[in-house]
Formats: C-alpha cells, structure tokens, sequence
C-alpha cells in the first residue's frame, strides 16, 4: 500500500545506498556520531523512504548517547538516499536515576531473565528480542528492548517495537517504532502478575 512501511527487519544489513549515506552521517553533522542498529524497513513516498534505528553520540565533553530512528528518502538516479528526519526515541537521563543508553545486540542474561519473567504465558504475537538499548534504574529495573513483533492473526504484518520490561512490577509497555508521533502501538500499557502460585491475577488485554 502507497504510503505504508513494510517492515523487513535486518540486524546486519541494508540497502546499499542507504548504507552510503548512514556511512557520511559523522562527516555532515557536525557535533553527533551515528552508528546503526539495524534496518527497519521502507515505504513508498516521492521515492522510496528508509527507516534505520541508530545509536546516536552527541560529541562533547561528556558524550551522550541516545536512541533515534534515522528516515531516508532514494530517488531513482541518486547516488545515494538523503536524510529527511532524525527522531529521538530513547534519551539518555541524568546520571542519577536517569536512563542509561548502552546499546547491545548480544543481550545480556539478566535483562533476557526479566523479559522471560515478563512474558511467561503471552501467546497475543510472536516477539523477538533483537538488542538491548538501554536500562533505567526505577522501582525495579526498566529494561528497554528492540524487537520484531508479528501478531497471532493471519497475514499479519511484521512490527518494529520498543518494548520496555521493569523486574519488579512485570509491567510491559509496547511502542511502534515506525507509527505516527509513536504513539503505544497497541494503545494501552499492560500488566502481568503472578501469585504466589503462579497463576495468573489477571488476563493479557
């Protein structure tokens, strides 16, 4: 459909003109280094447009380091695809309390031990865990993820997903990477509590 991403989520690779320009980011905005995350897919407007997840370092004295999805736009006959937007959607926090921004495709094992805890019995879409991108010391510990996520309906589409774990509250948030202003993807947070029996208090919406 004209105007909608079709998402095809590659961790190690994208197309070659958008790897050019990903590559000349450093060179042509001073101030800020870009590294990418993984591919997220592309949609067709005035050309075709690309989205890229990136880890984005702001040069200075103390560098910081957050998450953004990086668009651009490939003409035909270009040499390469052009920028047309860069959006935040991680920020690193103050140093106290704040969010920490440290990207790891190799998850470690006690974030993966907190998103297994989280999604013990969730059958509403098939969720992949691609990287860790960054945690925030809260109650508990919020663990902030990128993942693919394909719901349990037929022909359903492939999701680009930011999806936020806390290890004491088991609460999950949902965000679309590639929706409007990113908005929750599903349009809710939700909760999954376990008694001490390990049944369940409630009921995934």
């Amino acid at each position: 459909m004209f105007g909608a991403w079709n998402v095809k989520i590659s961790v190690g690779a994208m197309p070659q003109k958008v790897a050019t320009a990903v590559s000349k980011l450093s060179e042509q905005l001073i101030g800020a280094e870009y590294e990418p995350i993984a591919y997220l897919g592309s949609q067709e407007v005035n050309g075709i447009n690309h989205a890229v997840l990136a880890e984005q370092t702001i040069v200075t004295g103390r560098d910081t380091k957050n998450v953004v999805v990086l668009i651009f736009n490939e003409k035909p006959n270009a040499m390469e695809a052009t920028l047309v937007n860069i959006e935040r959607v991680v920020e690193s926090g103050a140093p106290l309390g704040g969010t920490k921004v440290e990207v790891a495709t190799s998850i470690p094992a006690e974030a993966m031990d907190a998103y297994a805890k989280c999604f013990e019995g969730y059958v509403g879409a098939n969720i992949t865990p691609l990287a860790l991108l960054a945690t925030k010391v809260t109650k508990g510990i919020n663990y902030v993820f990128f993942a693919e996520m394909v719901p349990v309906y037929p022909d359903a589409k492939a999701q680009a997903m930011l999806i936020t774990v806390n290890d004491m509250t088991n609460e999950v948030s949902f965000v679309d990477l590639l929706a409007s202003k990113h908005e929750v993807a599903l349009g809710y947070s939700f909760t999954w509590l376990k008694n001490g029996l390990g049944k369940p208090l409630g009921e995934w919406p």
